[in-house]
């Protein structure tokens, strides 16, 4: 990743801020001018000067992300397109089962009705499990070749790291069953793990 491709302009810090004062900015009332008082209310910011460091800090952060999921995508695809396996029904199902909660939990976090939500697209939850077969199916086929490949190479988080990693998952989600964030957390730094190694293999 060249650092000509994660140099911030002032555009696109400009850009951010305005669709923050647009968020603040009740109907038809002016738009909260940028200054000290402005970015106190937004957070944990020491003044305006304070703030534009840390936004630009954030948005670099962001195309980091990007970039790198890109690359990820690539590598994903290239080795789901190599590996020729038959997903069980079974699978895909159950990925179908964690894409639709998902989408569930997005809409009701968003304070939606996912029966409003489908009445909306005109859709079943039918039509949609349909359209992401193809998806799911994806899925399945990488958790299977990124689960073999970790078997293979032995690639295993440390305790350390799940123990950190559990705790803040947590902490963040009140009253969850510690066994399966516990499993969650490992299948996710594991994943982590393989792509890294995936990487470097390059």
């Amino acid at each position: 990743l060249s650092g000509k491709d994660l140099e911030i302009t002032d555009k696109e810090i400009e850009d951010t801020i305005s669709q923050i004062q647009k968020l603040r900015q009740k109907e038809g009332g002016e738009a909260p001018k940028v200054d000290d008082e402005f970015v106190k209310s937004l957070g944990d910011f020491k003044d305006a000067e304070d703030f534009k460091k840390k936004l630009k800090e954030n948005i670099r952060l962001e195309k980091e992300l990007k970039e790198k999921d890109k690359n990820r995508l690539k590598i994903v695809n290239k080795i789901i397109e190599e590996t020729d396996l038959k997903i069980p029904r079974l699978l895909v199902d159950l990925e179908l089962n964690k894409m639709t909660h998902q989408l569930k939990h997005d809409i009701t976090q968003a304070g939606m009705k996912f029966e409003d939500y489908l009445k909306n697209i005109k859709k079943t939850e039918e039509d949609i499990r349909k359209e992401w077969i193809k998806d799911a199916e994806k899925r399945s086929k990488l958790q299977l070749i990124v689960y073999q490949i970790a078997k293979e190479e032995n690639i295993k988080p440390s305790e350390e790291e799940t123990k950190t990693q559990l705790e803040l998952v947590l902490s963040t989600h009140k009253g969850a069953d510690p066994e399966r964030a516990r499993i969650y957390v490992e299948n996710m730094l594991t994943n982590e793990k393989v792509f890294q190694f995936l990487e470097n293999q390059k």
